[in-house]
């Protein structure tokens, strides 16, 4: 037997605003046209200028401020690193150069993470690491036994004795 029940007419879909036309991208649009499409393909294979600070700059600066900075850092730079290789013997050329490239980092502007990398460089350069203690470790679970029943011999015998 068939279904006999009228269904109800579903009503149309709200818009959320419908006094508000739906906005059209403009690349959407432009797509539409071969003029359009011919100009977006120019757009995507033009060579770009790469915008935006030179690489070493650091930020917050431009390269021309940072050039004068950088010039003074340098100078005071190796007139330290003279007087470093006086006090420490330095006649390496060399070593003075990256010496004097790790002062001028280190005392330079920029990432906290190069500067405390120069400032290491610097220290093991020209500092002494202290001496390590070297205790004497038992590694054998016998020798520490033996050890206890050495002390606890040697300790029975003195209140005795």
């Amino acid at each position: 037997m068939p279904d006999l029940r009228k269904f109800r007419a579903k009503s149309p879909s709200k818009t959320r605003f419908p006094q508000k036309a739906p906005k059209r991208n403009y690349f959407a649009t432009l797509m539409d046209t071969e003029e359009g499409r011919a100009l977006r393909q120019s757009w995507s294979t033009k060579k770009r200028i790469n915008g935006g600070r030179p690489r070493g700059v650091p930020d917050g600066y431009r390269k021309e401020q940072i050039e004068p900075i950088r010039a003074k850092e340098k100078r005071k730079a190796e007139r330290l690193v003279n007087i470093m290789a006086e006090k420490y013997d330095i006649e390496d050329e060399y070593a003075k150069k990256a010496l004097v490239t790790a002062v001028e980092v280190m005392n330079m502007v920029g990432e906290t993470r190069e500067r405390l990398a120069a400032a290491r460089l610097v220290l093991d350069f020209t500092k002494q690491k202290p001496a390590s203690k070297n205790e004497v470790a038992l590694t054998k679970a016998e020798d520490f036994l033996a050890s206890l029943v050495t002390d606890e011999k040697d300790g029975s015998e003195t209140k005795e004795g």
